[in-house]
């Protein structure tokens, strides 16, 4: 086992000599990991981590256990606890990511390099086995990763017999888990009932599911080569507020692969797609009907005549008062109007617009579209709504999210860079003339 151990750590790191920070919570399987770091301390710097769940009656116990193991070879030992309070279901979900937040707080706290958790082959198997109970989709069914980001688990292809061959003949002290014996646990009850079944069938039952977790992170390395490619090529057009995909050239990638791009923009730390998301995103892209959108997280993923388009939601609708001789600079446009002589010729530049400001009674408001917008565009005699009159001049779903009115209290002046209204155009009897400048930034 030993052997294994050093090889495997030999496979998975680059550095020298890594600062690893061993989680070790009293059981026998960190204890044996524990065990391993202390026979070969000279060839590796350790730190140790006991994070106290304070759950179950031996939780003390187990605390202490570490601490005089620690003591007794002058180990670096961090002790912190975590308390679950309030919580009915998945304790289980709930304790691994208080603990493994924990964890983190203290590698970062003392510099250290990796994180090294006990998680054996057998538990491969358990962890497969809930996956697959649970319908999870691709990325889930990797089940446990050897190295994933800061955290390696050196034991993974480790039996549980191996490991308690180790501790007999290593006199590995430990205290068994008594929530391990808790068949109320999903977990517990596949390693009690039905591991034990599949044994029978094939003893080293954990090698063809380590083997099942390798194929599917081939199949991840392929998507992620795929998806590498596309977002590198002219298809995948990536914007100030937005990222545009050819939507032919998407359509011709494998599903797996669709979905990943969009997960990779949709997707961060702090959200994830649920089961739903990813059903409705599917349908979304099956049914490929332009108009369509469907929001996930802070992002909107819209399919237009020829693109999919992927946008950050705003926050709030824009609505900023702008006085007469003042300019408004924002992130996306500028706005600016004063009062002015009409000009003696007029141009084309959709960028300025003049009006009859004896109507003005306020300083001017540049604001989002709104559902019930309407106003009397130049040259016509009745009212239009503005999300029709854009639509009309067809521009993209996203272009009319992102236009702007220029409104004299709630009456639209101008469709800003598109239209103005009737009621504030230029006549022969104009006294009193002002100057709108629109530009996007």
């Amino acid at each position: 086992m030993q052997n294994k151990i050093i090889s495997n750590l030999d496979s998975l790191i680059e550095n020298e000599k890594p600062h690893f920070l061993l989680a070790v919570s009293g059981g026998i399987d960190s204890m044996v990991l524990l065990k391993f770091f202390q026979k070969n301390h000279e060839s590796y710097k350790f730190s140790v981590a006991h994070v106290n769940h304070n759950y179950h009656s031996d939780a003390k116990k187990m605390e202490h256990l570490v601490q005089d193991q620690c003591a007794k070879m002058n180990n670096d030992l961090v002790v912190e606890n975590i308390f679950l309070k309030g919580v009915n279901s998945n304790i289980e979900s709930n304790f691994r990511k208080m603990r493994y937040s924990k964890l983190e707080e203290i590698r970062k706290e003392i510099k250290a390099d990796f994180i090294l958790t006990a998680h054996h082959a057998d538990d491969q198997v358990e962890t497969i086995l809930m996956k697959i109970m649970n319908s999870s989709g691709l990325d889930g069914l990797q089940g446990l990763r050897k190295l994933k980001q800061n955290i390696i688990r050196p034991m993974y292809n480790i039996s549980k017999s191996e490991i308690s061959d180790y501790a007999s003949l290593n006199n590995v002290k430990y205290i068994d888990d008594p929530t391990n014996s808790d068949n109320t646990f999903t977990r517990n009850f596949l390693r009690m009932n039905v591991i034990p079944e599949l044994k029978k069938i094939k003893n080293d039952i954990h090698i063809p599911f380590n083997n099942f977790t390798d194929r599917i992170d081939e199949v991840h390395d392929l998507i992620a080569f795929n998806v590498q490619n596309f977002c590198n090529s002219d298809s995948y057009r990536v914007n100030d507020n937005n990222i545009e995909i050819n939507k032919s050239d998407f359509y011709n990638l494998p599903l797996l692969v669709q979905l990943k791009i969009i997960s990779n923009q949709c997707i961060d730390t702090k959200n994830s797609f649920s089961k739903t998301d990813v059903r409705e995103i599917k349908d979304l892209l099956r049914k490929n009907l332009t108009g369509s959108s469907k929001r996930v997280n802070d992002k909107t993923i819209l399919i237009d005549r020829n693109s999919l388009i992927i946008y950050k939601n705003m926050k709030n609708d824009i609505f900023i008062n702008v006085e007469a001789g003042k300019e408004f600079k924002g992130k996306d446009f500028t706005f600016s109007w004063d009062f002015n002589k009409a000009p003696k010729t007029f141009n084309n530049d959709n960028e300025i617009e003049f009006i009859d400001a004896s109507k003005i009674t306020d300083n001017l408001v540049i604001r989002s579209v709104r559902d019930n917008d309407s106003f009397l565009p130049l040259g016509m005699s009745g009212n239009k709504k503005v999300a029709k009159f854009l639509k009309d001049k067809n521009l993209s779903f996203l272009k009319r999210k992102e236009s702007l009115v220029v409104c004299n209290q709630d009456e639209i002046i101008w469709v800003a860079g598109y239209q103005l209204s009737e009621k504030y155009k230029i006549h022969k009897n104009s006294v009193k003339i002002a100057k709108l400048n629109f530009s996007r930034n």
